[in-house]
């Protein structure tokens, strides 16, 4: 594990400088933006080429989420036990293998929907395997008093590839097409496997002392107890899957509530750019403003300011430049916290996680997540259509208030930083200024 070699109080040099964090932030910003252009891309191919009906396009879009739930509690088991930088780099070659496959596909002629189906499945469930593997890899590389800084640059990346890559998709679907757009991604697999493979080999994580090797089923039940007990995990994974349940709702009525009012496509893009830029702008900030008001308090603002984003959008009723002013505003702000919620909440998970229980205790937190979101989409959907699509935005903002409100008085709110990391929950006692969670030798 790094060591911090400067003196207390010095600034550290920038991560820029160091080898490692160069190519681990070269591999994923060039699969970022790539997969951005997929984004766009595959769905267009789909519809353009192959003339896919509606359930067609929808269920292209429930396959990409679709190998989360399905494998990843059995991936984060398999990526405790064994080095995750080989993981990543066979990730990388299968997604970047697997989407070449679309333009020569359809180039020969032989494209159909089932194999767009199988593609984007593939990538899925490799992105499962790179995801988790990665989040597990990188305290190791970096160094984990380095994390925040870390993931802070990283989400800038995301951040950035959101607001830049639909447009650039655009750019290049209208001069080459959208089957050899997807190239384009692929070949930014092929960077990011080149980029991992100049990084550091890792070692197997090594059981706690004691400890024998696990049932499949025991291990996955291990993750979720890891979460349970540790109350620097417990609240923010409780928190961050709670409102993705409400942000599920509220997502699965956004767009409608938008044409309802009167709202125009020109309209809805400039409302969905102006959000991009505010996640930008958020991950750009989150590690001055952590720096400022604390871990524990930003994860809380972060928790909030998305009340204020579905109220403004509950009170328009037009399509006024006014109304979507206001909107746009308020998407800026949901979108602002984003990164800042995030990246705490990882960099909690990644400090206060031992290495043998990175994998599960990431799948855990990833699956309950992502199964909120699908379920709280269902639910919105259903409010929408019983009570109507402003009530629906109304009950996401309650919903939203109430978990910040009790984030308010978890001991979430009293942590400033995180100097040093234990993954015993015995060592969290928080002081009234400040957590120090205690390095606890292995």
């Amino acid at each position: 594990m790094s060591k911090s070699t400067t003196s207390a109080g010095a600034k550290p040099p920038s991560l820029f400088r160091q080898r490692n964090f160069v190519l681990l932030f070269t591999s994923q910003t060039g699969s970022l933006f790539g997969t951005q252009i997929t984004y766009v891309a595959v769905p267009l191919t789909a519809v353009l080429l192959l003339d896919a009906t509606p359930l067609e396009a929808g269920l292209l879009g429930a396959l990409e989420t679709l190998p989360f739930l399905l494998f990843g509690l059995f991936v984060g088991v398999r990526v405790d036990r064994q080095a995750r930088r080989p993981v990543m780099i066979a990730a990388d070659v299968v997604r970047a293998l697997a989407l070449a496959w679309i333009p020569i596909a359809h180039a020969l002629g032989v494209l159909d929907i089932g194999q767009l189906f199988a593609v984007v499945f593939v990538v899925g469930t490799m992105t499962v395997f790179f995801d988790l593997a990665l989040q597990s890899y990188t305290p190791g590389l970096i160094g984990r008093d380095r994390l925040p800084e870390a993931n802070g640059k990283m989400q800038v990346s995301d951040s950035a590839a959101q607001v830049a890559g639909p447009g650039a998709a655009g750019v290049l679907i209208s001069a080459i097409g959208a089957p050899a757009a997807i190239l384009v991604d692929a070949v930014s697999y092929v960077l990011s496997f080149v980029a991992v493979a100049g990084l550091p080999a890792d070692r197997t994580p090594e059981p706690r002392t004691g400890t024998r090797a696990a049932s499949i089923r025991a291990s996955i039940r291990e993750g979720f107890a890891a979460i349970g007990r540790h109350p620097m995990l417990r609240w923010p994974t409780t928190a961050a899957v709670t409102v993705n349940l409400f942000s599920g709702a509220l997502m699965s009525v956004f767009f409608l509530y938008l044409v309802h009012v009167g709202m125009g496509p020109a309209q809805v893009g400039l409302i969905v750019a102006v959000g991009s830029g505010g996640a930008l702008l958020g991950a750009l900030l989150t590690d001055r403003l952590t720096g400022w008001f604390g871990v524990g308090p930003m994860i809380i603002m972060a928790m909030a300011l998305p009340v204020v984003g579905y109220l403004v959008l509950a009170a328009v009723t037009g399509h006024s430049p006014a109304a979507v002013a206001a909107v746009a505003a308020g998407s800026f702000v949901v979108q602002f916290g984003i990164p800042v919620f995030n990246v705490n909440v990882v960099s909690f998970r990644q400090i206060c996680t031992p290495d043998e229980l990175l994998g599960r205790v990431t799948a855990t937190a990833r699956t309950g997540v992502l199964g909120a979101f699908s379920i709280g989409s269902l639910l919105g959907g259903a409010l929408g259509s019983a009570a109507g699509l402003r009530t629906t935005i109304l009950v996401a903002a309650g919903g939203t208030l109430m978990v910040a409100t009790v984030l308010l008085f978890s001991p979430v709110r009293r942590v400033r930083r995180l100097h040093e990391v234990s993954a015993d929950p015995g060592s969290n006692a928080v002081p009234d200024a400040d957590l120090t969670i205690q390095q606890q030798t292995s």
